[in-house]
């Protein structure tokens, strides 16, 4: 893991010097930018960052559920929904003509088969360049497989589509204009996913197998103001892979930033082994395990604090994300309480 990266710390040396106004791209009129995933966490983040500024940005939202309450919410914002389906090109290509920028979040976990994903993947990135979309902001991931040996679909699938990214080439003989995200732990996780439970009256787990580990954390809503400093400034992250972090803990950081702002609940770290949580009786446990033991391992996990906060002066440490947002870790336990009693 490193918290600078030499490379971008002297592309972000360049722009300092030339002052904060300066883009590197002209904005004579707003660019349009298409966001899959935008009724979900991350595309989310990222259509509202965006919305912020309508005098640079037109945003259209993908999604395949347009009367949807988060899909009203955006278009309220300004944005243009578009319905569209990862497994239909033409639906693709209609949401995608005449457009700028695209930003893509691909999912697994929704019908958990990898081949699956990287298929509506690679439908995307084909639309893209067939409508002529000039840059493509992509949510990948390392090939955990290859450094850890084990398979974990969820993540191998977009290190695929990542590949397929950097090979393709433009009806121009040209090869893409992308950007790679490589994400880490969401904080939104402990209130989704991986929201703590109940071991009894008041005590309650923060159940990630981490063992001696550190885990790389963001919060997911600090990256779509990560997206919207890039699309600003778009020549300067053509072909970059980029490694996104706030904050970097251990199972006992985490657990004593939870023990801080919860006064009437203990959190505790039932220290689960890897080997044990990919036993666990739930679809996916195998290929969580396997992300967890990546994340433990490090050594070729890049999430760069320094870099990301260039993008994000306000990205959130764990203590600050929960000072904002214990409600809805507490909400979730207890909507969990609630559903065990009926």
């Amino acid at each position: 893991m490193s918290d600078s990266n030499p490379e971008f710390t002297d592309i972000f040396a360049i722009t300092s010097t030339m002052g904060c106004g300066s883009s590197m791209d002209s904005f004579d009129e707003p660019k349009t930018v298409v966001v899959f995933g935008a009724t979900g966490l991350l595309g989310g983040s990222v259509a509202r960052a965006l919305l912020n500024d309508p005098f640079k940005f037109r945003v259209r939202c993908v999604t395949r559920r347009t009367n949807s309450d988060k899909a009203r919410e955006l278009a309220e914002l300004g944005a243009v929904i578009v319905n569209a389906n990862l497994d239909d090109t033409k639906s693709l290509e209609k949401a995608l003509v005449n457009a700028d920028a695209m930003f893509l979040t691909t999912h697994f976990w929704e019908e958990k088969n990898k081949q699956k994903e990287i298929v509506q993947g690679l439908n995307a990135i084909d639309a893209a360049v067939s409508c002529g979309v000039s840059h493509i902001i992509f949510n990948g991931s390392e090939n955990v497989k290859k450094i850890i040996g084990r398979d974990c679909s969820h993540l191998d699938s977009k290190f695929s589509i990542e590949e397929y990214i950097r090979e393709v080439d433009t009806e121009e003989g040209e090869g893409l204009n992308y950007t790679i995200l490589r994400l880490p732990f969401w904080y939104e996780n402990f209130y989704t996913v991986f929201k703590p439970y109940k071991l009894k009256y008041g005590v309650y787990a923060l159940a990630l197998p981490m063992e001696d580990g550190i885990l790389d954390c963001m919060a997911v809503e600090d990256v779509g103001e990560c997206v919207y400093d890039i699309l600003c400034k778009p020549k300067l992250f053509y072909g970059k892979t980029l490694g996104l972090c706030a904050d970097r803990l251990s199972m006992t950081n985490i657990v004593d930033t939870f023990n801080k702002h919860f006064d009437t609940m203990k959190f505790k770290d039932p220290k689960i082994k890897i080997r044990d949580y990919e036993n666990f009786k739930f679809a996916g446990s195998k290929d969580l395990a396997a992300m967890f033991e990546f994340y433990r391992d490090g050594t070729s996990v890049v999430r760069d604090i320094k870099v990301t906060k260039k993008l994000n002066s306000r990205t959130k440490s764990l203590d600050k994300w929960l000072d904002e947002n214990k409600d809805y870790v507490e909400g979730a336990i207890r909507e969990d309480e609630e559903d065990a009693q009926t």
